[in-house]
């Protein structure tokens, strides 16, 4: 046999050997702030499990919960960027590169669960718009679902909040958003923003002496250690968002994306069904925790909050908007 001739069989095997490999796996690292117990690490995992059973094990799915890729705002960066492929987070902080997502800092925005469900489908005319509205900003991030994460109350280590005037003068830790901060000044608080992940020490060294959260996440960050007096406010149900790193969606092959993004809107819809339980479940071990419950006069922190509402809609240009998810 020449030595052409060994040279082509070679050549034949190879081919043959590269054509009975599988694909290579591909992993996905999605990062959240939070540990369990929580609604956004159910999130991830139904999403995992979902994505991996789908194709075989092919598509894998690595989370990385209690900020250990860094705080919601470095997440974000490095999406874009490419370093890190997925987020489940609080839509705040994607609003410095999407705006628009301020309107979920209006205090007392949805009047009741069914509402938020109807606001977060994705076939509803809101995720429709914010899809969008990614789309549009350009900044390198591909939208895949909304979600909840529960309600969202007020917490301090000043004493019992039950009107707005017992705010007056209290230093309050704020997400980024410039809204966020208006809504809670309309109470008198005097606002400080803090990443997610400063908090507790935050509240240890008088930085700060109030925050607003979700119930599960006070809980599962065990934030009663440092703010004992937790009031019901229920001012707000949690907006969060699943979002990818748009070159990395754009880079699967059609069926896969199909995949990824079923995937997601199912984590969306669980995230936002354990929410709910979290809330009820965790509000009940607040006092043998050593935790304040105290309800408040809830009328009066609506009052001070609606006529923020058309305004900053008119500011910004989302009445539109803002009728939409008043209509829903």
């Amino acid at each position: 046999m020449t030595k052409r001739s060994l040279s082509g069989l070679a050549l034949v095997g190879a081919v043959t050997l590269m054509s009975a490999t599988p694909a290579l796996a591909e992993t996905l690292r999605l990062g959240t702030v939070v540990t369990a117990p929580h609604p956004w690490i159910d999130a991830a995992e139904a999403f995992k499990a979902e994505v991996e059973e789908a194709t075989d094990n092919r598509i894998t799915v690595q989370i990385f919960p209690g900020g250990q890729l860094g705080n919601d705002q470095t997440m974000v960066d490095e999406i874009r960027i490419g370093t890190t492929d997925m987020i489940i987070g609080g839509v705040m902080n994607v609003s410095p590169y999407v705006p628009q997502f301020e309107i979920f800092s209006l205090n007392y925005l949805f009047e009741d669960m069914d509402e938020f469900r109807a606001a977060t489908a994705p076939d509803s005319p809101v995720f429709e718009y914010f899809d969008n509205a990614v789309t549009d900003a350009g900044v390198g991030l591909k939208l895949l679902s909304l979600t909840g994460g529960g309600t969202r109350n007020l917490s301090s280590n000043q004493g019992p909040v039950t009107e707005p005037s017992d705010l007056e003068g209290v230093k309050m830790r704020v997400t980024g958003s410039r809204l966020d901060a208006d809504m809670w000044q309309a109470y008198g608080a005097l606002t400080t923003s803090l990443p997610w992940t400063e908090i507790y020490t935050g509240m240890q060294t008088g930085v700060v002496g109030a925050f607003e959260s979700t119930i599960s996440g006070y809980f599962s960050s065990r934030l009663y250690e440092v703010a004992p007096y937790h009031a019901k406010t229920e001012h707000q149900i949690m907006m969060s968002h699943i979002s990818m790193s748009e070159n990395r969606f754009n880079r699967f092959s059609g069926e896969d994306q199909a995949i990824i993004l079923a995937a997601a809107q199912h984590a969306g819809e669980h995230g936002t069904e354990k929410g709910e339980e979290y809330d009820a479940e965790f509000i009940q071990q607040f006092e043998e925790l050593g935790v304040t419950v105290s309800e408040v006069d809830k009328q009066a922190f609506i009052d001070r909050a609606l006529p923020l509402h058309d305004a900053f809609a008119e500011e910004h240009g989302l009445t539109e908007l803002l009728q939409t998810i008043r209509d829903l």
